[in-house]
C-alpha cells in the first residue's frame, strides 16, 4: 500500500493458502481506499458505514487490509472496548468490524490470514478476548468465535398486548437528541449490571446510535422514551423509530435499558401505545425479560424468534476465566484446545477455584502452541506445578459460548462440544457459571 502502509503482520499462515497473503494495518491517510474496499465487500459502490481509520485509531485498535497486486481484496478493523462479565467485572476486548473479503477472492485464506493477524495482535496486546456481530452464522467458529449472547425477538399488537395491569409511571417522550445526555448518562452507570454489555465510546453513541448510520437497525428518526422515578431521576429507557407504511407501522425498539424488571414491562407497555402504529417489536430482548410471563395473551404478546448476537474468542482463557466471578463453588482442571482454531491459538490447560463472592483463583498448568511439544510451562503471577487430571476439555469457540452463561456446560456436553471425565461435575459446571441476570448485548458492529 506504499508509503501510507505500516510493517506487514508476521502472522502464522495456514499451508493451504494459494498465496501467502501478509496483513497490514491501514493508516489514517490511506482511509479513503480501505472505505472504499470495504463498501465493495459488502456489496455496495460507497461506503454504507462511513468510518475512516482515523476513527478507528480514536476508538483504541486499528484497520487491517490484505492486498492483491496493490489492490485491497479483505478488509477488517478492531476497537477497543470493556465487557461486562457474570458479576459486574468487565475486561478489555477486541470489537472486531468491517470484516469482508472481495468476491473474486473468496476461499483463498484472505479471511484465515486477516483472522490471525488481528486475534495474534490482540493476543500481543493483552486483550482477554475478541468479539463480534456476525452477518452469517458459520464463518467464525473456525477462528474460536462462539456465541456468547443471545437475543429473543418479542412482539405485540398495539392496544392488545395483555399489559394493561402494569403501571406507567412517569415517562417523558421527545426526539432521541433531546435527552441524549440523560440516557448517555444512564446507560453508563448501569452497565455493569448485566454481562453482555459492552461500553459506549461518546463517537459510537453520534455515530452509530443516534446518528445517521442506515445499517445494522440505525439511521433515520428516532424517539426516546425515558422513565422516571419518584425523584425525577432516570431509571430506564426505550430508543426506538417508527418503520412501515401508514397505519401499519411498527414502533421498533432499538435500545430499552433498565436494572428494574417493572420499568421494563412500564417501557414496553407504552411502547405498545404509541399512536399511529399497530405493533411494538423489540429484536434485542435478554433471555429472562418479564414481559412473556407478565403478558394476559401470550399468544398475542410473546418471543417471535431467537438468534446469535454477540460473538466471543478467548484469546487468554486463564485471564478471562479469571476476570468473572461464579455462582457457586468450583475446583476443576480444565483444557481449552486451540488447535480447532484458524489461527495458531495454544492449548492451555488451567485449574480453576472459584468461591461465590470472592475472586476465582486461576493456575496455568500447562500451555504449548500448535507446534510445540507438550510440557509445563509458567504463567506471570501463577506456579506451574504439572499436568492435573483434566475434567473438562473444550475449545475456545464452546468457552466462548459459556463464559458469560449463555449456554450451560450440560447442554454443551450433550452436543459433543464439552469432554467432562465424570458426568456428575456438570450440575456443579453449571451451577458456577450460571448468570442473574442472564448476558445480553443490544450493540451491533
Amino acid at each position: 500500500m506504499g508509503s501510507a502502509t505500516r510493517e506487514p503482520y508476521g502472522g502464522r499462515v495456514s499451508a493451504d493458502q494459494p498465496h501467502r497473503w501478509r496483513p497490514m494495518t491501514s493508516a489514517p491517510a490511506d482511509q479513503h481506499r480501505w472505505e472504499r474496499a470495504a463498501a465493495l465487500g459488502f456489496g455496495e459502490t460507497e461506503p454504507v458505514d462511513p468510518w475512516s481509520t482515523e476513527q478507528i485509531e480514536g476508538l483504541g485498535r486499528q484497520a487491517w487490509v490484505v492486498e492483491d497486486r496493490d489492490t485491497i481484496v479483505g478488509t477488517s478493523a478492531d476497537l477497543t472496548w470493556q465487557l461486562t462479565l457474570p458479576g459486574g467485572t468487565t475486561t478489555p476486548v477486541g470489537a472486531v468490524i468491517a470484516v469482508t473479503t472481495r468476491a473474486s477472492h473468496r476461499r483463498r485464506g484472505v479471511l484465515t490470514a486477516l483472522m490471525g493477524a488481528q486475534l495474534g495482535a490482540m493476543t500481543a496486546g493483552g486483550i482477554a478476548a475478541a468479539v463480534l456481530t456476525a452477518s452469517e452464522g458459520t464463518i467464525y467458529g473456525r477462528f474460536g468465535f462462539g456465541v456468547a449472547a443471545s437475543q429473543h425477538q418479542l412482539v405485540a399488537p398495539t392496544g392488545r398486548h395483555g399489559l394493561d395491569h402494569v403501571p406507567l409511571g412517569r415517562i417523558d417522550l421527545d426526539e432521541a437528541s433531546v435527552f441524549r445526555a440523560e440516557i448517555v448518562a444512564f446507560r453508563r452507570r448501569v452497565e455493569g449490571q448485566r454481562p453482555g454489555t459492552l461500553s459506549r465510546p461518546e463517537l459510537w453513541w453520534d455515530h452509530v446510535v443516534l446518528g445517521e448510520r442506515r445499517s445494522f437497525g440505525g439511521g433515520g428518526p428516532q424517539f426516546v422514551s425515558l422513565h422516571r422515578d419518584a425523584d425525577g431521576s432516570v431509571d430506564g429507557y426505550a430508543l426506538w423509530r417508527l418503520e412501515g407504511e401508514w397505519g401499519q407501522r411498527t414502533v421498533v425498539v432499538r435500545d430499552l435499558h433498565t436494572v428494574d424488571p417493572q420499568v421494563e414491562l412500564a417501557l414496553f407497555r407504552h411502547c405498545a401505545e404509541i399512536d399511529l402504529s399497530s405493533s411494538v417489536r423489540w429484536d434485542t430482548a435478554p433471555a429472562d425479560s418479564p414481559i412473556p410471563a407478565a403478558t394476559a395473551d401470550p399468544r398475542k404478546c410473546h418471543i417471535v424468534g431467537i438468534r446469535d448476537q454477540l460473538w466471543l474468542c478467548p484469546l487468554d482463557p486463564a485471564g478471562l476465566l479469571a476476570a468473572r466471578t461464579y455462582s457457586a463453588p468450583l475446583d476443576l482442571t480444565l483444557r481449552v484446545e486451540g488447535g480447532a482454531s484458524g489461527w495458531s491459538a495454544p492449548t492451555v490447560t488451567v485449574r480453576l477455584r472459584a468461591d461465590p463472592g470472592a475472586p476465582a483463583e486461576v493456575t496455568v498448568l500447562d500451555q504449548a502452541g500448535p507446534d510445540d511439544e507438550a510440557g509445563p510451562s509458567q504463567r506471570a503471577g501463577s506456579l506451574s506445578v504439572g499436568i492435573e487430571p483434566v475434567g473438562l476439555t473444550c475449545d475456545r469457540a464452546t468457552l466462548g459460548m459459556a463464559i458469560l452463561g449463555t449456554t450451560p456446560w450440560r447442554t454443551l456436553a450433550a452436543a459433543g462440544r464439552a469432554g467432562v471425565s465424570n458426568q456428575d461435575v456438570l450440575p456443579s459446571l453449571d451451577a458456577a457459571f450460571a448468570s442473574h441476570p442472564a448476558a445480553n448485548s443490544q450493540d451491533y458492529f
